[in-house]
């Protein structure tokens, strides 16, 4: 099982951009992608600080509605990264369907499953029992096995 990886391209989508040189020169530049989500405001945190990240424009030519209509924001991010990343290693849908190619990918709890889960949580006034288990449903690195592209 000596098998090699190799890293042939990058893709991200987050507060500071949603492309590999959008976010390194935000870095540079010192920029924050940091805003204010009246939502978590609304529902009950003590700060509405967060990461302010743009929707995914996903249309039907990138993924069949139906496939469209199930995906959490996350997997929305994930795919545009993924996207941008075996773009720049210059793999397309063919070489997939091929070779034995991955993705691997991650997120943080700040995604919206995670926000409304505590949101109704709160409201129920039950947020001691909310536990650990939203964030780690929504977060941690995952693996996209050829196909989805």
């Amino acid at each position: 099982m000596d098998k090699r990886v190799v890293v042939t391209g990058m893709g991200i989508w987050s507060c500071l951009g949603t492309d590999v040189d959008t976010v390194k020169q935000s870095l540079f530049k010192g920029v924050s992608g940091i805003g204010v989500d009246e939502e978590r405001i609304k529902y009950g945190y003590r700060s509405g600080l967060t990461g302010i990240v743009e929707k995914p424009a996903i249309g039907r030519k990138d993924i069949e509605r139906h496939i469209r209509a199930g995906m959490s924001e996350e997997a929305e991010y994930a795919y545009m990264a993924a996207k941008q990343a075996f773009a720049m290693a210059g793999i397309d849908h063919d070489y997939l369907v091929k070779n034995e190619t991955g993705c691997i990918f991650g997120n943080d709890s700040s995604a919206r499953p995670v926000i409304e889960t505590f949101g109704h949580r709160l409201y129920a006034d039950k947020t001691r029992n909310a536990g650990h288990n939203p964030v780690w449903r929504s977060s941690g690195n995952q693996l996209l096995q050829h196909g989805f592209f």
